[in-house]
Parts: C-alpha cells; structure tokens; sequence
C-alpha cells in the first residue's frame, strides 16, 4: 500500500455555500498544487497555494501535528524556530535566525507548536529572527 502525504492549506472562498471556511485550514489530501481533498469535509476545496504545507510525521509535545512552515519553540532554546524542508538533506529540519537544528536531535516531546508562518509571522519579528 502507498503512503499519502497530508497537507494544509488555508481556503479561499470561492462558492457560496463554502464562505463559512474561508481562512480556515484545510486539511487532508494534495489533489493539486492549490487544491485539498478533506476527507474530513468529505470534498476537494481550493486554498492559497502559498500556504499549502506538508504534516511532517512527527507530532509536538502537546500532540499537536506539525506542518511545514510552522513556528516551533524548541525545550532549552531561546528562540522560535521555523520548520521547513531542506533539500540539501532531503529531510524537515528547524531554522532559526542562528541555527538549523535537525528533528534527529530533538523530538517532538521536546518540541512546542506555537504558531505559523501564515497566522502568526509576528512571533518571528518579535523574537527578532524575522
């Protein structure tokens, strides 16, 4: 059997009958780079392609998955870390303004989600590592 990634992306409204979704995450399934099919919606809804972000495999320590681009205190650090996909690496990793911590070192007990990128930019530039 093949594995499906799952996403999120924040919607867009476009019919009426979604307008209650608009801004809200949808999660489930990449059906195309801006669509998401929710199985929990039972439907494929279209969301802003800039915010679609993968589920990493790994939840926080609260049990709270996380996604790519999420902002993620980590236990013992100072500073919020985003998580995002490194290429030279193949693998999620942490980044800060200072550092790139690798989810090999810290597991997710010892990871906190507290906001992303999308949402909540403003923790980054208030931490001052925008």
């Amino acid at each position: 059997m093949r594995k499906v990634n799952k996403y999120r992306g924040i919607h867009i409204h476009v019919y009426s009958e979604n307008k209650h979704l608009d801004g809200r995450w949808i999660y489930g399934y990449l059906a195309d780079e801006n669509y998401i099919n929710s199985p929990e919606l039972e439907g494929e809804f279209l969301v802003d392609k800039d915010t679609v972000g993968q589920y990493i495999g790994i939840k926080d320590k609260n049990g709270n998955e996380i996604y790519e681009k999420d902002i993620v205190l980590i236990d013992g650090e100072d500073e919020y870390f985003v998580v995002e996909w490194d290429n030279d690496t193949a693998r999620f990793v942490m980044n800060s303004e200072t550092l790139t911590v690798s989810f090999d070192n810290y597991w997710g007990y010892q990871v906190k989600v507290t906001g992303n990128m999308y949402k909540n930019a403003d923790l980054l530039k208030e931490a001052g590592n925008e």
